[in-house]
């Protein structure tokens, strides 16, 4: 089909599209089949035409759809009552994300995901098109436009070094022609250690034990009586009867706890360390001139292109057992996402690799980024004291509320010790740097966050200050940027002394202001 105004011919979806789609109609068929059991034929009669309707829509659904890519833009008809034409400019487009699940992987398809910088929802989705399709679609759409010639280009770079970029140039024939470079592969044996030194590993412990009291999903009966005698509780509720054997009998209390954290432990992790592996499975992050991509997934695999003058910020990742030995996560943010899940909004770079070797995987992201030359800057001295009061009042709080029931709850008291050395050791992961043109802020002691925010894509600056804070004249300069995730906190500072913080602000507003509009 050629479009009668500029004779290009449009694109249709794979043709294995309404097979992939209708496989929600397995659900209606199971439906039937219960109902057919049952005997009742006009709830089956009434099911078999529903999933008849989904599956005459679905088919004519893909028969309307039509997409092309012009000069400047992706263009996408659909509608099958009503009729629509999507236009879709290649420089708004941030990210263009493939991902195939298991029966795509066997037909050899993937879905295409584009997305563009504030939309509500993805800007578009392409079901189905063939591997070879999605890794154009990929390549076309992630390169800008249509790229400048080489006079047009050292004229915006004359322009910008005069009044400074208010646009990011595009990039050269000379770039887009490289082959791409391996940054970085991902070992199996480095995908284990990723998932049992995630912090995922110590929520399914407690998911695992929780569910187990309020469900009984795991034979906890059937563990504890082979270490416990059984006349010490009762098999049909182990879990409860844990209480009453620790008033009994000590030691065997100890010994089912024991025996009840080692499973729930091992479990927990080797949950983690599974959904490691199958979500990073084969991961590769590569580079082509300005373009990076990186390819993942076993059960769903993922591969997603996206242009390095989009990314945000980028976010090292380091839970408190990485830091131990050495390991740290890294993700990169973009503009390129609406109402999605926040773990979605930040890609990674890498699952997991050493903290010693994080300096090329930042360059590969911000060139001429250097790692090494960071030094940071802590936050004001007095945030150790907001740190310790904000555990201690959980203490006091605990203590009132149990001295009533016991005088033992008075012990508690003690974990003010313990409170001020974990006050200590947080103020010690707090701070900010300024690297050039970047500005970096870092937080978190179970699970330390360091986000590197190019100032050009700053969007807004705010200082905020609880009212304890202000007893301390203390505040937390937060750094907005494009997409920013609602379900998590922008990049910020925490307890800044407020004339230093408010100082900081106005030099940042100032070069965001000089740099204009970037996305």
């Amino acid at each position: 089909m050629k479009d009668l105004e500029s004779g290009e011919t449009w694109q249709r979806l794979h043709p294995v599209t309404p097979l992939l789609r209708a496989v929600q109609l397995l659900y209606a068929f199971v439906i039937a089949a219960v109902v057919t059991s049952l005997g009742s034929r006009s709830t089956l009669i009434f099911v078999l035409a529903i999933m008849g309707l989904i599956a005459a829509w679905i088919t004519l659904a893909y028969l309307r759809f039509r997409y092309r890519l012009s000069e400047e833009s992706l263009i996408i008809l659909h509608g099958v009552f009503i009729r629509k034409r999507r236009v879709i400019p290649r420089s708004r487009i941030q990210n263009v994300d493939l991902r195939a699940g298991v029966l795509q992987q066997i037909f050899g398809t993937t879905t295409a995901r584009i997305e563009t910088a504030g939309g509500q929802t993805t800007e578009a989705i392409l079901h189905v098109v063939s591997r070879s399709e999605g890794a154009r679609l990929r390549k076309e759409l992630v390169a800008l436009s249509r790229r400048a010639p080489p006079t047009a280009v050292g004229e915006a770079a004359r322009v910008a070094a005069v009044s400074g970029p208010p646009f990011e140039p595009t990039e050269t024939l000379a770039e887009a022609s490289r082959q791409p470079q391996m940054v970085y592969r991902v070992t199996p044996l480095q995908l284990v250690i990723a998932g049992a030194t995630s912090n995922r590993a110590g929520l399914l412990v407690g998911a695992l034990l929780g569910g187990d009291f309020l469900f009984d999903f795991v034979p906890t009966d059937w563990l504890l009586r082979r270490v416990l005698p059984p006349e010490l509780f009762d098999p049909e509720t182990a879990m409860n009867g844990m209480l009453q054997i620790a008033q009994r009998d000590l030691q065997a209390f100890l010994l089912g706890l024991g025996m009840l954290v080692a499973f729930f432990g091992l479990a927990g992790w080797a949950i983690s360390v599974l959904t490691s592996v199958v979500r990073y499975f084969d991961f590769s992050f590569t580079q082509s001139g300005g373009e990076l991509k990186v390819s993942y997934g076993l059960l769903t695999r993922r591969e997603k292109g996206f242009r390095r003058s989009r990314i945000q910020n980028v976010q090292i990742e380091e839970s408190l057992l990485r830091r131990w030995l050495g390991f740290a996560s890294l993700h990169s943010q973009t503009a390129g996402y609406g109402q999605m899940k926040a773990d979605e909004r930040m890609e990674t770079l890498t699952p997991i690799t050493r903290a010693s070797e994080l300096a090329p995987h930042l360059e590969a992201a911000f060139p001429g980024f250097r790692w090494e030359e960071v030094e940071w800057r802590p936050s004001h001295p007095r945030a150790r004291r907001r740190l310790f009061v904000r555990r201690a009042l959980v203490i006091l709080v605990a203590t009132l509320l149990l001295a009533p029931v016991s005088s033992w709850a008075l012990l508690l008291l003690l974990a003010m010790v313990p409170a001020w050395f974990l006050a200590a050791a947080h103020y010690r992961h707090l701070g900010h740097a300024r690297l050039g043109e970047y500005i970096l802020v870092r937080e978190g002691l179970w699970n330390r966050r360091t986000h590197i925010v190019p100032v050009r894509k700053i969007q807004a600056l705010y200082f905020r200050q609880s009212p304890f804070q202000r007893r301390l004249d203390l505040g937390t300069l937060t750094l907005e940027t494009a997409g920013n995730p609602i379900e998590w906190h922008a990049p910020r500072s925490i307890d800044l002394g407020t004339s230093y913080g408010v100082e900081l602000m106005g030099e940042l507003a100032a070069e965001v202001t000089e740099t204009g509009l970037t996305f």
